[in-house]
């Protein structure tokens, strides 16, 4: 073992424990943002799940540095120089032998380690971060329940609730038809406000959530504070003769106490239940009227979809193939199960599935950030279809343009515009995807009305693709006769199964 490896691996010790530090104190600052207010997202799983997070974050960096380190840009060339020079003396002689290969990985190490620690948008590594945050962090919840709970109405209380929340409060200042009121009334935020007080103090009585109520950032002193001070200042609104400006500026009052308590609220329920359906059913306990449509499993769906292409493809050229050779040109047979095949798959896959996926991520960052409830977006099934059109196109150009024309340069807005009409079929089914993500179907339902839901799909989206395909290959030569035809068949098959398979189970409360 020589001096030069000694040096090397205590360097490559050190550098992994300052990644791993500073993979540790990111991971910890990121926080999420419950309305106006950062909230530390450790609070909404277990301390276990969460160190499972902050472990393999902190995994993956040190992984990665090593990488940069021992494979991509090795430290041993500095290290054997520094070594080599040091033996000699020459220490000018150091200075003056540095180069790319001995600087570079100095400065990729600095960059790296900068990277890690920086709170920037702009910087790639905290995507990374906040990807296995949100695996492991569950912050999302906590923003759907935040959501549900300041924009449901929650006025489903019954005569026993209003009268606890009244003992509780310093001065009565809640009537029981202050429930009822509009929800852009002092009489019903105050009311809203109380409910939610009181949900709180359910929780506060329990020991195993104290530490989120002694924790500062979640302000319970403060909302204790501001909640007993607003039952004076409703009372004496209430007395007073209508005043615009006091109204006014009451209200505001009101919408920040209300922020504070849904985020807290947010939080205790999300930490305190065990599945995604206790959290939804506690929800729905305070007397909202939530309805859940984020997608289960969705690597699932994934699956489903590139599966559908793959045996699409098969599917199709194989009987494709089978009557050309039997009725259209019985001289010029085709081959069965050829290699043509795979390189279909190999591009109807990007083509077809990889505008699916963004659907599903798209689909996934709206629902996260939605605050009102609605039952269809046509807006986003628009937005969908564009994103699937400018994908499928420009898969399509480079497949066509370096494999069917075999042209190494070519000018690719030039050819996108030409090659626009391969991705119309995408984008209606991209498009079709996203609207039935909103039509979730029941767990329960009959085989029979399931299989014939499925062929109806089948048989009508094929249709669609054989007249589209029909337009996409008209320019084809004559020569290319069989190619066009094989092509009309196979995306009959292809978008069939795609539409077919396109029937989504949504972890949803049923009113």
């Amino acid at each position: 073992m020589t001096v030069e490896f000694l040096i090397n691996l205590v360097v490559q010790i050190l550098g992994t424990g300052a990644v791993f530090f500073l993979a540790y104190r990111s991971f910890q600052k990121r926080r999420i943002q419950l309305g106006n207010e950062p909230t530390l997202p450790e609070y909404f799983v277990r301390r276990s799940i969460y160190w499972i997070g902050i472990v393999s974050y902190c995994t993956l960096m040190a992984v990665l540095y090593g990488l940069l380190t021992w494979l991509w840009l090795p430290l041993s060339p500095l290290v054997t120089l520094i070594v080599k020079n040091l033996r000699s003396g020459e220490l000018v002689n150091l200075l003056n032998s540095l180069d790319g290969s001995t600087i570079m990985p100095l400065i990729a190490i600095g960059l790296f380690l900068f990277f890690i620690a920086w709170e920037s948008k702009f910087n790639p590594l905290l995507v990374l971060r906040d990807s296995i945050h949100d695996a492991f962090a569950i912050p999302t919840k906590a923003v759907e329940v935040y959501n549900a709970l300041i924009t449901s109405r929650l006025s489903a209380v019954d005569d026993g609730l209003k009268a606890q929340i009244n003992n509780r409060l310093l001065v009565p200042s809640v009537d029981p038809g202050d429930f009822e009121k509009s929800s852009a009334t002092v009489e019903y935020k105050w009311a809203h406000n109380c409910l939610l007080f009181d949900q709180i103090q359910n929780y506060a009585n329990q020991s195993s959530f104290r530490r989120l109520f002694s924790e500062p950032s979640l302000k319970w002193g403060e909302i204790c504070i501001s909640y007993n001070a607003m039952s004076e200042k409703v009372v004496v609104w209430k007395k007073a003769e209508p005043h615009y400006t006091k109204t006014v500026n009451l209200i505001k009052e009101l919408d920040h106490l209300t922020g504070l308590l849904c985020r807290l609220l947010a939080s205790l329920v999300v930490f305190g239940s065990a599945s995604e359906n206790e959290i939804w059913a506690n929800v729905k306990q305070l007397g909202g009227n939530v309805r859940e449509t984020r997608l289960k499993h969705t690597y699932k769906y994934i699956l489903q979809f590139t599966a559908a292409t793959a045996i699409g493809v098969m599917l199709g050229r194989e009987i494709s193939v089978s009557l050309h050779n039997a009725f259209l040109f019985p001289d010029k047979p085709l081959a069965h199960f050829s290699y043509t095949t795979l390189r279909w798959i190999a591009y109807a896959i990007p083509m077809w599935v990889l505008p699916i996926a963004l659907v599903f991520i798209s689909r996934t960052l709206a629902f996260r950030h939605q605050r009102e409830q609605s039952d269809r977006s046509y807006g986003f099934y628009m937005t969908m279809m564009i994103v699937g059109f400018i994908v499928s196109t420009t898969v399509s150009t480079y497949v066509l343009e370096l494999t069917f024309y075999h042209r190494e340069s070519f000018d690719f807005l030039e050819s996108f515009i030409q090659h626009m009409r391969w991705g119309i079929l995408p984008a209606l089914v991209c498009g079709f995807v996203a609207y039935r993500m909103d039509t979730p179907v029941s767990e329960s339902e009959a085989l029979g009305k399931l299989i014939t839901d499925a062929a109806l799909r089948f048989l009508g989206w094929g249709s669609v693709a054989v007249i589209i395909m029909l337009y996409a290959t008209d320019d084809l030569i004559i020569q290319k006769t069989n190619l066009r035809f094989t092509l009309v068949v196979t995306a009959f098959f292809v978008i069939g199964l795609l539409g077919a398979s396109a029937r989504f189970k949504t972890a949803r409360l049923d009113d």
